[in-house]
């Protein structure tokens, strides 16, 4: 009988044409290609993940050895068991698994002690792993680790377990193999038994089968939560965008729509809320947004001017007095809390009060509680605060002239408008709206506005914001002799800031630019000198000197001012 190193595989195979079968002794062999098991291999990991995944295939790849070993000993009948365990590497080389070498072969047969160390080349496993997903960085040949590891058992009868030591899936040029009995591996052994054989596979990939259906539950949690914001966001700007054409307020800009979202998400939470923002950007029509959408919307919206009050009538204002407390107060007045009682309390310019002011203010908005001016009963009010101002409160926390805890206490909620400059897209369709209602205001035929007109209306930055925008736009349709708004009807700053940055991006002329920029320092803070020399950079004397050298002082300008 031919040896199995002899051998070919017509030689160890019964191929059955009639019957439709391939034998191997009495075992059915079926032939399946290195890139079918490849994805096989593929999917297993994409189920089951790598580490069970690994233990399936060494499991298959046990009992797929132990098997041949089994056919092979009743087909050769081998005295030696040693001779079928070097008939392994031939019969994988035989089967296109792998070139197999045995380089190391030790069995003590009355110890039972057994070492083996095996090199492949071509391992079709590395190679599918290799192409499916790249280098790894651990071995791969799981299936015919356990292929070697059940065949070797078989053919010496007792556990022995082989570990990869090399793969071809890490990079190296081969695979290398150590194989012993499992005494041999000492504690080692109990993990061999788990990958082998402890495991309960079938619950482990009911387990992974219980987790990868609770992950799609949460999936599909997940997705309905987003498909829920999703439709409530639409909603938002729905109600934002109806919100704003009923009351005729022109939403051209990202950010402007930004803002009122802000505003519509915070309205039905009953919590305090501060509008920063510079004069004339909107920020009153954001309070009343915040008002008409909050559950307080039948309620009064009361507002008052902190900067257009004295101290003393402020709080007279906001807290009411009893009969006699100062003179001419001849009868007891509510204050403005207890007005806007179920409704909303509009503070504008808050920065401008008073710090002896704010004190009160402060023990108003956490006790929800006053006391009239004069009075000695509290009076429990539930009235919500929405505050703006134009000012930078935190800068006036470090100057000491703003109280830190009251600033927290109105900016539970901040919303910041952005200002005109920052949003110059909505220039055209504003002064378009503007237009039309100038138009209709003054039953004048003015239609639309010069592209030159637009140009310096987009290329101004609006200190005064929209609500100069709009004055500006009036003035045009004043002045208007035609359909249209040209250049010459708009205010003078708005052409010769165009003039002075034509200049100024024209020459190279220090002196010249230098007059441009300190024009336009003085037309954008309406003659403030201090204001204008913070901007420039420079001190007032210094300005002084420059307005006298270029001849921008008046005849009563003689005189710098010094701070």
């Amino acid at each position: 009988m031919k040896s199995l190193q002899d051998l070919q595989l017509p030689d160890v195979l019964d191929f059955r044409r009639d019957e439709g079968q391939i034998r191997f002794h009495e075992q059915r062999v079926v032939i399946l290609s290195a890139a079918a098991m490849g994805l096989l291999r593929k999917e297993l990991i994409a189920t089951l993940g790598l580490a069970t995944a690994r233990r399936l295939l060494l499991r298959f790849g046990f009992a797929d050895g132990y098997h041949d070993a089994v056919s092979l000993r009743d087909h050769f009948k081998w005295a030696d068991p040693l001779d079928a365990v070097r008939a392994g590497p031939a019969l994988h080389t035989l089967e296109g698994l792998v070139q197999a070498e045995m380089s190391r072969l030790d069995y003590d047969l009355a110890t039972r002690v057994f070492h083996a160390e095996v090199v492949w080349y071509q391992s079709y496993e590395a190679e599918q792993h290799l192409h499916h997903y790249g280098r790894a960085e651990a071995p791969v040949c799981w299936s015919l680790v356990g292929y070697a590891s059940g065949y070797t058992s078989a053919c010496l009868g007792q556990e022995v377990y082989f570990r990869e030591t090399r793969c071809q899936g890490t990079g190296a040029s081969g695979c290398t193999l150590v194989g012993r009995d499992a005494a041999s591996w000492g504690g080692e052994a109990e993990q061999f038994r788990f990958d082998f054989q402890g495991a309960d596979l079938a619950g482990e990939v009911e387990r992974l089968r219980v987790a990868v259906h609770r992950q799609r539950q949460e999936l599909a949690k997940r997705e309905r939560l987003l498909a829920d914001r999703t439709r409530e966001l639409d909603s938002l700007r729905e109600r934002v965008s109806r919100h704003a054409r009923s009351k005729r307020f022109v939403l051209a800009s990202t950010a402007m729509r930004d803002v009122l979202e802000l505003a519509a998400r915070v309205a039905p939470l009953d919590t305090t809320v501060l509008v920063n923002g510079e004069s004339g950007t909107g920020k009153e029509f954001v309070v009343r947004m915040i008002h008409d959408q909050s559950a307080r919307a039948a309620g009064t919206l009361v507002s008052v001017n902190c900067a257009a009050l004295t101290e003393t009538l402020l709080e007279s204002e906001l807290f009411g007095h009893v009969r006699g407390s100062f003179t001419g107060a001849v009868r007891d007045k509510a204050g403005l809390f207890e007005v806007a009682n179920g409704g909303t309390l509009f503070l504008d310019e808050v920065g401008e009060m008073a710090p002896s002011l704010q004190a009160k203010l402060l023990r108003a908005l956490q006790e929800h509680e006053i006391r009239r001016v004069g009075g000695e009963r509290t009076i429990r009010v539930n009235a919500r605060v929405v505050a703006a101002t134009n000012r930078d409160l935190r800068g006036a926390i470090e100057a000491g002239t703003f109280r830190e805890d009251l600033y927290f206490r109105l900016g539970a909620f901040v919303i910041t408008v952005p200002p005109l400059r920052e949003r110059r897209e909505a220039i055209p369709a504003l002064a378009q709206e503007f237009l039309r209602r100038a138009a209709a205001r003054f039953k004048k035929d003015v239609r639309t506005i010069s592209p030159a007109a637009m140009t310096l209306l987009v290329g101004y930055p609006w200190p005064g914001n929209v609500r100069e925008l709009e004055h500006a736009v009036e003035r045009g349709v004043i002045l208007a002799a035609d359909t249209r708004i040209t250049p010459a009807e708009l205010p003078a700053e708005v052409r010769v800031r165009r003039q002075a940055a034509r200049s100024a991006g024209g020459s190279l002329d220090v002196r010249r630019n230098e007059r441009a920029l300190i024009e336009e320092a003085l037309q954008r803070f309406r003659g403030n000198r201090r204001k204008a020399a913070e901007a420039l950079n420079m001190s007032t004397v210094t300005l002084w000197r420059r307005l006298r050298q270029y001849g921008l002082s008046g005849p009563d300008d003689d005189t710098p001012t010094t701070r």
